[in-house]
């Protein structure tokens, strides 16, 4: 059987990478493909931990409200971390970056070696 998940969504090295460029600024809005640009991931990636980060109630989104005439592109949806997002991500980053800290020792590099 396997684990169960205690609370949140699965913490993948994709959404790990997501949270910790959203955290860098917690009020700021983020659209997709910035996100998948600074990531290095693409968007087929992005979007779907973005839609199970906001299911989760981690994020909120809404769209642009201009107008696209206006702007010269599409309108784009923008997320931003909730409150109880933000710290639920510092969480889940701190454990997760925890958990790979704590390889046991015959199975981390040593000094010199590659």
């Amino acid at each position: 059987m396997g684990k169960r998940r205690q609370n949140g969504p699965r913490i993948t090295l994709p959404t790990a990478a997501v949270l910790r460029l959203m955290l860098e600024n917690p009020s700021a809005d983020y659209y997709g493909f910035a996100l998948a640009e600074a990531s290095g991931f693409p968007s087929g990636t992005i979007y779907p931990i973005l839609a199970r980060l906001e299911a989760a109630g981690w994020l909120s989104s809404y769209w642009e409200e201009d107008d696209p005439v206006k702007l010269e592109r599409p309108r784009r949806r923008m997320y931003r971390l909730t409150g109880h997002g933000a710290t639920a991500a510092r969480d889940a980053l701190t454990t997760t970056l925890g958990r790979l800290g704590a390889l046991p020792p015959a199975t981390r590099p040593q000094p010199g070696t590659a």
